[in-house]
C-alpha cells in the first residue's frame, strides 16, 4: 500500500512539472464606440461629454450653429483619436487642446470628407461641428493608442514635430491643401554616411520636402517631386557648411527654382536642441482638397557611402560638390542635377569620363565661373545611351573655380523636351585630370574663329574629333616674307577627316582659301606649300559631313 501511494505521487509530481504553461492573455479588441444624441446646450461654455469611441448624431440648427463635444482620457493619457464628420453638406469641424487651443480645422461636404485620420488628445480635447443650419450630422470619435508609426496631427510646427527614427517607416497623410507634417530627425552619423529619404507616391499630389536645421528651424534645402519623393545622398552636416542660401531643387522638369525663405518659422522652437546632428523634415503635399484618406510613408535611413561620394544639395553651382580626382553619385530623384566644382591655380586642361546609369541616360558638361552671373558652358556631350559612359577629352578650363555637371540627358517625348531619366540604385562614377595647358593640346571650346586659339608657327598640336559634329578651329599669324606654309593632319584609325584653311579679314567673315579631303575613309590630309601674305589664318579640322568621331583617337596637326 505505501509502495502504491508512493508511485501515485511521483506519477502526479510528473505530471504537474511537465505541464504547458497557460498561452497569454491576447490583447483585448477595442471596444466599439457608443452611440450618443447631441445634446443642446453644447456651446462653447457648456461643451457635451462624450467618450473616447462614439459616434454622435446631431443637426446644425438655423441659421448658424456650434457644436461643442469634450472628450476626456482617463488616467491623464494620450490618445490618437480618428475623426470622421459624414451626411453634411458644408460644414467644418474643429479640434482643440484641453485649455481650448485650437488645434486644426477641417472641412466636411462635398468632395471633402471630413477626416482626421490621428489627433493627438492629451488628457481631454474639444470638438466642434460648426456650419449654417438646417443639416443632419454624424461625428465618429475612435480613440486608440498611438501608434509608433503613425503620425499624430498637429504636427505643423517644429515644437510639436513628430519623432523619426532613422531606418523606421512613418506614415502619415496629407491632411488638407495646407498641410505641413514636422518631423524631427536626430542622428549621429558617421563620417562616412549619408542620407537617403524616401516618400512614397499619393494620387493627386505633388510632394515637397523641406529640410530644417534642428537649432532654429532655418531653411536649408527643398526638394519637390511630382508623385514620389527620393532624396539620395544628402549630407548629414548641412547647417555646418558656410552659408550658400537654402538650395531650392525642382524636379518636375529638371530646373532650378527661386531661392527660397530661409528664415525662422513663425510655430516656434524648442526650448532646447540635442548636442548630435539633425534635421527637422518637413513635408507638405501641393493638391486641390489633400488626401487624409491615402497615407504617404515617408523614411529616411543613414547610407554608408563611397569615400567620393557626392554630397546633397549640389543642385547649383552654389552648393557644388568639391571634386578632385573622382565621385560618385545617383541621379535621383527625376530632375537631379550634380554640381561639382574644381580649382586650378593656372589656365588648365580637363579630362573627363562618366561611367553609364543602368536605368538612365547621362550628359556631362564642363562650365567657367562667371561671378555674379550664370557661369559659362564650356563643353556638353551626350553621345551614348543608357549604360554607355560620356567623355570629355579635353576642355579647357581658366584658372580659378569651374564646374563639372552631370544629369539625364534631355529627350523628347510628346513633342516636350525633358529631363525625366533617374536611376535609384545604380551609381554613376566621374574621374576628372587637371593637366598643364602649354599649347600642345587642343581643348574645347573651339568650335570657331571666336573661340579658336591663336597659336604661333611653327605649329604641332594634337586633338580630337568629338563630340559627333565637332570642329577644331586654330588660327595663326603670318609675319612678312614667310616661307610657303605646310598643313598636315595625321591619319585617325575609324575617322575620316578634312581640312580647312581659311583667311581672316577683320570684320568681314572669314573666307576659305584651301581645302583638303582627298583621302575617302581614315587617310592623312594635307595642304602642302600654300603661299600666304601677310596677315591672320585659320585651319580647321573636322569630319566630312559631321560622320565620325572618337573620344580616344587623336590626330595631330602640324603647320610649318
Amino acid at each position: 500500500m505505501r509502495r502504491a501511494l508512493l508511485v501515485a505521487a511521483l506519477l502526479c509530481a510528473c505530471r504537474e512539472k511537465g505541464a504547458a504553461p497557460a498561452p497569454p492573455a491576447s490583447t483585448a479588441p477595442p471596444a466599439p464606440p457608443e452611440r450618443i444624441r447631441e445634446q443642446e446646450p453644447n456651446d462653447f461654455q457648456r461643451a457635451q461629454q462624450i467618450p473616447a469611441r462614439a459616434v454622435v448624431t446631431g443637426s446644425l440648427q438655423a441659421p448658424r450653429d456650434d457644436d461643442w463635444y469634450r472628450v476626456g482620457v482617463a488616467g491623464g493619457k494620450t490618445l490618437a483619436l480618428r475623426i470622421e464628420l459624414k451626411l453634411v453638406r458644408d460644414a467644418s469641424l474643429e479640434a482643440y487642446d484641453r485649455d481650448r487651443n485650437r488645434l486644426l480645422r477641417v472641412h466636411a461636404g462635398g468632395d471633402d470628407p471630413g477626416v482626421v485620420p490621428a489627433l493627438a488628445c492629451l488628457e481631454a480635447c474639444f470638438l466642434k461641428v460648426s456650419g449654417a443650419g438646417p443639416q443632419d450630422y454624424e461625428l465618429t470619435v475612435l480613440g486608440a493608442e498611438p501608434q509608433p508609426d503613425e503620425e499624430l496631427e498637429p504636427n505643423d510646427r517644429a515644437v510639436d514635430a513628430t519623432p523619426l527614427q532613422p531606418g523606421k517607416p512613418m506614415r502619415g497623410t496629407y491632411l488638407s491643401a495646407d498641410d505641413e507634417d514636422w518631423y524631427r530627425l536626430e542622428l549621429k552619423p558617421s563620417a562616412m554616411e549619408a542620407l537617403r529619404i524616401e516618400v512614397t507616391a499619393v494620387a493627386g499630389v505633388r510632394p515637397e520636402l523641406e529640410v530644417r536645421a534642428l537649432a532654429d528651424a532655418s531653411l536649408l534645402a527643398t526638394f519637390r517631386g511630382a508623385d514620389e519623393l527620393l532624396v539620395r545622398d544628402l549630407s548629414v552636416h548641412l547647417a555646418d557648411l558656410p552659408d550658400g542660401g537654402p538650395v531650392d531643387r525642382a524636379v518636375l522638369d529638371g530646373g532650378l527654382a527661386d531661392e527660397a525663405d530661409g528664415g525662422v518659422m513663425d510655430g516656434g522652437l524648442p526650448a532646447t536642441v540635442p548636442a548630435g546632428g539633425g534635421y527637422y523634415l518637413v513635408l507638405k503635399g501641393h493638391s486641390r482638397r489633400g488626401a487624409p484618406l491615402t497615407p504617404y510613408t515617408i523614411t529616411a535611413t543613414l547610407e554608408a557611402g563611397a569615400p567620393d561620394l557626392e554630397i546633397e544639395p549640389n543642385d547649383d553651382p552654389q552648393h557644388a560638390t568639391p571634386l578632385r580626382d573622382t565621385a560618385t553619385g545617383f541621379i535621383a530623384p527625376v530632375g537631379d542635377q550634380d554640381w561639382y566644382r574644381i580649382h586650378s591655380d593656372a589656365p588648365a586642361i580637363l579630362h573627363a569620363e562618366l561611367s553609364g546609369a543602368d536605368r538612365a541616360d547621362l550628359e556631362l558638361a564642363v562650365f567657367a565661373d562667371a561671378g555674379a552671373e550664370k557661369p559659362r558652358l564650356l563643353a556638353r556631350v551626350n553621345e551614348g545611351g543608357p549604360r554607355e559612359p560620356e567623355v570629355l577629352p579635353a576642355v579647357g578650363v581658366p584658372a580659378g573655380d569651374s564646374y563639372v555637371l552631370v544629369q539625364a540627358a534631355a529627350r523628347q517625348f510628346e513633342g516636350k523636351w525633358v529631363r525625366d531619366g533617374e536611376d535609384r540604385q545604380t551609381p554613376y562614377r566621374l574621374a576628372v585630370q587637371l593637366f598643364p595647358d602649354d599649347g600642345s593640346t587642343e581643348h574645347e571650346p573651339n568650335d570657331e574663329v571666336a573661340t579658336a586659339p591663336v597659336l604661333a608657327l611653327p605649329i604641332l598640336v594634337k586633338g580630337w574629333i568629338w563630340p559627333r559634329k565637332d570642329v577644331d578651329v586654330f588660327r595663326f599669324h603670318v609675319g612678312p616674307g614667310h616661307a610657303p606654309v605646310n598643313i598636315v593632319v595625321t591619319a585617325v584609325r575609324g575617322v575620316d577627316l578634312q581640312l580647312r584653311l581659311y583667311e581672316l579679314r577683320g570684320e568681314r567673315p572669314p573666307e576659305v582659301i584651301g581645302s583638303s579631303d582627298a583621302r575617302r575613309g581614315e587617310g592623312e590630309e594635307k595642304l602642302i606649300a600654300v603661299p600666304l601674305k601677310e596677315g591672320d589664318y585659320a585651319v580647321e579640322v573636322s569630319s566630312p559631313r559631321n560622320k565620325d568621331a572618337s573620344a580616344t583617337q587623336a590626330y595631330t596637326l602640324s603647320v610649318q
